[in-house]
């Protein structure tokens, strides 16, 4: 908004405005790249590129775990097809490279038509859209790295956008929702989150047409779509569900994963009071206050949907990429309705920031911040910026490269999030344990694994005396357990530890130092060895 100074002549010129403007559009976009545009590793990436290849090698599903020796032959649900197709063809035509500029290409469409769809006709709208964008960054960035999770976004924005068109009255709109489920269930397992809020929304604006005088005390719009309409688009993304490979197993399977404990997974733990979560809980803050004071037209279940979407992102992390999405999505119309509110109380603060000098030194500020974000977006700890980059410091680089050296094969014990990698560099060491979880293993395999890391008797879900190499995090208690049952560790580094359970005697214990830890490593542009294995 425009200051409501009593001077005209102490407004600042035009010509600074528009550039304190410019400068804000170009420090809030090049934020959002620095925090788009991270390079590091999934560590799940090795795996979807490689069921990926599989498939498309296949010209078809594994339904039946091969890649395991603790969950050989047990059943597959693999959630992910379309996605892991998608990033395995990327790889095939393209390496890293490829898959980096696959992320980058969803993010700017899903980001851009988020911000599209916030922004309005006005230009103060548009502006509002965009800090709001700026503001979530840092929270719906944790969603950006190369797997599965970027079509769940943009489809989650198209969802968005599918239902405020259907329910503005654009009937024709209601046939997006349940196409958008048949694919998106055979994409990711975001879809569930999707399908909650495609139900409460219709159930709400049915309230809301039912009970009209709710409505209006709660300063909402009545729906303009028709009750049977509203019934169908329920009905029918509900059935779109069963257009996958397990049909409504798959369903239960999803609701069912939700309650699995995840204790070594962050994405699922909460949301904690720190101050780089400072910007989330502000913007809880800020949505709150916007949606009380506005006088704009609301929907009920705008609302509440956005309010879901806090709740869940406050409880698990990887919820709070949708709750900024919705944010931008919903909230700038309101937002400046609060600000607009708020004129008389911010008249002496609006009136300091409208002075020549304060307006130039803040422009001056946001260009350079600008700068300083295209900068780190090149600069280290990022070594090859245009590609996906594996840090040694996380990912066990330098002892996978021990194990393939001294030819180290056979039936591996290794922490779960490196087990994708293992399956990847090591095509002869079948795996303990990966990302994959509950989608192949048994919840008793599982559980042993907790055990075992915990330096615990995994029990007999665990056959030790069948495992011929481990791979674990340096001092996890589970390397004592082993040198308890006589294997010893051959090489040693600050991240992992390799031991074995029938030592060569000709094999000597190896200690690197931090360096082997040190600095990143590109993705491999090679496509797996298990993917080009398979009998054609």
């Amino acid at each position: 908004m425009a200051p409501e100074i009593s001077s005209p002549a102490s407004a600042p010129p035009a010509t600074l405005n528009r550039w304190l403007v410019r400068a804000g559009v170009w420090a809030a976009v090049a934020f959002l790249w620095l925090r788009v545009s991270d390079n590091t590793v999934d560590n799940d990436l090795w795996g979807h590129v490689l069921y990926g290849q599989r498939m498309l090698q296949l010209r078809g599903l594994e339904t039946t775990d091969a890649l395991s020796w603790t969950a050989a032959g047990q059943p597959w649900i693999n959630h992910e097809v379309l996605a892991e197709v998608a990033l395995g063809l990327t790889h095939r035509l393209a390496g890293g490279t490829g898959l980096w500029l696959l992320m980058i290409g969803l993010a700017t469409v899903t980001l851009g038509w988020a911000w599209r769809e916030g922004a309005g006709n006005e230009r103060p709208q548009r502006a509002a859209a965009l800090a709001l964008l700026a503001l979530c960054g840092n929270f719906i960035a944790l969603g950006y790295a190369v797997r599965p999770q970027l079509f769940t976004w943009l489809a989650f924005v198209a969802l968005l956008v599918a239902l405020r068109r259907f329910f503005s009255g654009r009937s024709a709109w209601g046939f997006a929702p349940p196409l958008l489920f048949a694919l998106w269930v055979n994409t990711h397992g975001g879809y569930l989150a999707g399908w909650l809020i495609t139900l409460l929304a219709v159930a709400t604006e049915m309230l809301g047409a039912r009970l009209p005088v709710l409505a209006q005390k709660l300063r909402c719009s009545a729906p303009s779509a028709r009750t049977g309409a509203m019934l169908g688009i329920a009905a029918a993304s509900s059935l779109c569900l069963l257009v996958n490979p397990w049909g409504w197993q798959l369903v239960t399977w999803t609701i069912a994963t939700l309650q699995l404990p995840r204790p070594n997974i962050t994405e699922w733990q909460p949301m904690g009071l720190t101050f780089a979560n400072v910007p989330f809980y502000f913007t809880i803050g800020l949505g709150l206050a916007a949606w009380g004071a506005s006088r704009q037209p609301r929907r009920l279940w705008e609302m509440l949907t956005w309010v879901l979407l806090a709740v869940m992102a406050t409880q698990h992390q990887r919820h709070a990429p949708l709750f900024g999405l919705a944010t931008v999505i919903f909230l700038p119309p309101h937002v400046l309705a609060l600000l607009s509110r708020l004129g008389p109380a911010t008249r002496d603060l609006r009136a300091v920031l409208a002075r020549p000098v304060v307006s130039a030194a803040l422009a001056l500020a946001l260009l350079l911040g600008g700068g300083w974000c295209l900068r780190s977006s090149v600069a280290a700890p990022r070594q090859h910026p245009f590609r996906v980059d594996v840090p040694r410091d996380v990912f066990p680089v330098a002892a996978i490269e021990f194990m393939r050296a001294h030819g180290l094969t056979g039936n591996t014990l290794c922490f779960f999030d490196w087990g994708q990698q293992v399956l990847w560099e090591l095509p002869d060491n079948p795996v303990s344990f990966d990302g994959r979880l509950d989608t192949v293993y048994p919840a008793a395999v599982m559980d042993a694994h907790w055990l075992l890391y915990a330096g615990q008797e995994p029990g007999p879900a665990i056959d030790l005396s069948r495992a011929k190499v481990a791979l674990l995090p340096t001092g996890s208690p589970a390397i004592g357990l082993l040198l308890q049952r006589h294997w010893r560790i051959v090489y040693g580094d600050p991240l992992a530890a390799v031991l074995v359970n029938e030592p060569a005697a000709a094999l000597k214990s190896q200690l690197a130092a931090a360096a082997a830890v040190s600095g990143r490593t590109p993705f491999p542009d090679a496509p797996p060895v298990l993917a080009r294995r398979i009998a054609r």
